[in-house]
């Protein structure tokens, strides 16, 4: 229950914060939606390659910051992850620059499922948690048209509960703005 209430907290403080930077823009011209999928490798070693694959979508306030939903799946040969997130969007760079900087942040749900064994020899048994969990990412983006994106983002999604290196890794990414 305190883990609820300190993620309701910290989207309701993303949310003001938010709401408080889109007042103080001036510019109105942007693409308020923003939506897009990303593939790539986790740092692990898998026979799945890719082994993230992830969907992204976001209100934009202002030219800059954003709210909306992430989803990644990561997928290893005996676990998986679904990371379903809240996210605080930001997009750093200059004003309708092509290059730009696109971060997201947030907390949610991770289902994660894995095989199990009490001793060596038992059979396998397959065990589904639901945990609390953290999303984020940050990279790098070339923006060729009005709506469409491309880039190249480091992210990491995991409950807090299996925190490990294994869930940091590489994507590419498609984004459309409208």
């Amino acid at each position: 229950m305190k883990k609820l209430i300190i993620s309701t907290v910290i989207i309701t403080l993303m949310c003001l914060t938010t709401n408080h930077l889109a007042a103080q823009t001036t510019k109105s011209e942007y693409s308020k939606w923003y939506a897009g999928g990303t593939a790539g490798i986790a740092e692990y070693g898998s026979t799945n390659i890719p082994n993230t694959l992830g969907l992204h979508g976001a209100y934009f306030f202002n030219q800059k910051y954003g709210v909306g939903l992430s989803v990644r799946n990561i997928q290893f040969d005996n676990y998986k992850d679904l990371v379903f997130a809240p996210t605080f969007f930001a997009h750093w760079g200059g004003s309708n620059s092509k290059l730009f900087f696109p971060t997201r942040i947030g907390l949610g749900l991770d289902k994660h499922n894995y095989q199990y064994a009490e001793k060596k020899g038992d059979p396998w048994e397959n065990v589904t948690e639901i945990l609390f969990a953290c999303y984020a990412s940050a990279g790098i983006s070339i923006r060729p048209s009005k709506s469409v994106s491309f880039g190249v983002n480091a992210e990491f999604a995991s409950s807090f509960e299996w925190i490990e290196w294994d869930y940091f890794g590489l994507n590419f990414s498609i984004s459309f703005h409208f």
